[in-house]
């Protein structure tokens, strides 16, 4: 019970005051969470005595978990510079571990804390491919928990953000992804959408796969099912341009465009993309995200 309370403390120092974060690593408290194994899946499945429910959690070792991954997750998202302390802890067996537990929050959280370990740099991921990590993250694209996929598809985009390392065991998430484009959740679809572009950025591996599971028609499908009707009220073409998946979506198109089999595939309708963006550049504003993306496929197609 004393360790449920300090650790639910500890956790809000942390996520909400950077400089006591920043004493928490100087002062070895990261060794805490390794001496007790606060992040061992076991402790999911221990009740803890007078601990009371919290987020959904049963009272137990659940939410102790859960608080060591907020401030795993917190510091590695807040500064690379914790990253030496962070990769010391050789957290991806555990990580892989918690991915395949039975509390969606516990699921979700690990899903976060990868994410943000691969936020800053690849410093992570020759772990995350030792560890055979990608195997218990990649199936919660497709989780019945809505938080669970949101997270998954974060962390997919980060490990496939600063190079094709791990290019081969994020190839299964492919068709996950393009079924997250039609998410009901915004955030989901736009991390879906970005995973997409990442896992082209940094080679042409994957091209075959992404043509394969029509994933340029995905994406097209998601802008232009959001477009509004030229006639539509101030409202609606204001929600367009703030739908962050659809900014998303058209600059991984155009990150597959730079890619020659793929920019074949979408001269192989070229119609159908240069109406689409010319449509877009005519309904939005010139420092729209949105008009400035469409413009940037444009040029990727002419290139």
């Amino acid at each position: 019970r004393a360790l449920a309370a300090s650790m639910q403390l500890l956790s809000a120092l942390v996520l909400h005051h950077h400089s006591l974060a920043h004493e928490f690593v100087l002062k070895d408290g990261l060794q805490l969470v390794v001496s007790q194994r606060l992040l061992a899946s076991e402790l999911t499945r221990v009740e803890v005595l007078g601990a009371q429910a919290r987020d959904g959690f049963p009272g137990g070792g659940a939410h102790v978990v859960v608080d060591a991954l907020l401030v795993i997750s917190q510091l590695s998202r807040l500064s690379k510079e914790y990253y030496p302390a962070l990769v010391r802890m050789d957290l991806a067996p555990d990580l892989r571990a918690l991915l395949s537990c039975e509390h969606a929050g516990v699921r979700a959280k690990a899903c976060n804390a990868v994410g943000n370990l691969a936020r800053h740099s690849n410093a992570f991921y020759e772990a995350i491919r030792q560890s055979s990590l990608l195997s218990a993250l990649v199936p919660l694209c497709s989780d019945a928990d809505s938080a669970c996929r949101k997270f998954a598809s974060f962390a997919v985009g980060n490990c496939a953000f600063h190079s094709d390392l791990l290019y081969p065991g994020l190839a299964p998430a492919v068709p996950r992804l393009l079924r997250l484009l039609d998410d009901d959740d915004e955030k989901t679809r736009a991390n879906a959408a970005g995973a997409i572009g990442n896992l082209v950025r940094n080679s042409g591996e994957l091209c075959a796969a992404m043509l394969e599971h029509g994933t340029l028609q995905a994406l097209h499908r998601l802008v232009d099912s959001r477009r509004p009707n030229p006639d539509a009220d101030a409202g609606a073409l204001a929600r367009f341009v703030a739908d962050s998946s659809v900014k998303i979506a058209l600059f991984s198109l155009g990150n597959l465009a730079v890619h020659r089999e793929c920019r074949e595939e979408l001269h192989a309708s070229p119609r159908r993309t240069l109406e689409l963006c010319h449509a877009l550049m005519g309904l939005c504003q010139r420092d729209d995200m949105i008009h400035t993306y469409a413009q940037r496929l444009l040029l990727k197609l002419n290139g």
